[in-house]
């Protein structure tokens, strides 16, 4: 989708280019004076390292923005769209996150809400050439100390928690530590039971018509 098409599809929404919002503390009160969010199209704006806090987006468009490393604080999102966007380690925990899209957006170390089960993800990345192959975006797997965040590529799962950032080749498994080899394990298991299974290293796709039908509850 190019610019042309989304201002013609959204005709009354505000339009927002090249913005610089980097490393700002967005707050509800400041940007009530500053800026409209609601129903607005954000075009290359930088948002990395930003801090959102008690903002409600409602119909807002973000395209090709950056929001590496930010973070979305006791926030409402809803019905918002994130169009060939970096979200690299953006943190939505503690906000609610509805009814929005995610399309051709860079997610790796992307945390958020368990509440994603309304939102959709399309053609989604874990870092700019390298795809997320896994039935759902990432797992969200609880442990005693922390929760992980198992991201599935092409040749490895990418594991993320606080002070934690692994990769893990399949021929890696076995001399993993607890409680990552547990996580693997299961992330694994989960996706044979939708028909994807490990072979030479790759994500290989093969499900049976009653494997189509599997609904995974574990994973936003």
């Amino acid at each position: 989708m190019d610019l042309k098409t989304l201002t013609n599809m959204f005709p009354s929404h505000k339009l927002v280019m090249g913005e610089q919002f980097a490393q700002e503390n967005i707050s509800a009160l400041k940007v009530k004076s500053v800026l409209r969010w609601s129903d607005t199209i954000f075009v290359n704006c930088d948002f990395s390292e930003a801090q959102f806090h008690l903002l409600i987006l409602s119909g807002a468009i973000f395209f090709k923005c950056d929001f590496s490393g930010a973070r979305f604080t006791a926030c409402d999102v809803d019905g918002c769209e994130f169009i060939t966007s970096n979200l690299t380690c953006t943190l939505f925990d503690g906000s609610s996150v509805t009814d929005t899209s995610f399309t051709d957006c860079i997610i790796g170390g992307m945390a958020g809400p368990q509440d994603f089960q309304s939102c959709s993800f399309y053609g989604v990345r874990y870092s700019r050439h390298i795809p997320i192959v896994s039935n759902t975006p990432y797992y969200v797997i609880t442990t005693p100390e922390q929760p992980i965040y198992v991201f599935c590529t092409p040749n490895a799962w990418r594991l993320h928690g606080k002070g934690v950032r692994m990769t893990v080749e399949p021929n890696e498994v076995i001399g993993l530590e607890e409680p990552y080899k547990a996580v693997v394990r299961y992330v694994l298991e989960i996706e044979q039971s939708v028909g994807r299974r490990a072979v030479a290293g790759f994500w290989a796709h093969d499900p049976s018509p009653e494997q189509q039908k599997t609904t995974v509850t574990e994973a936003p």
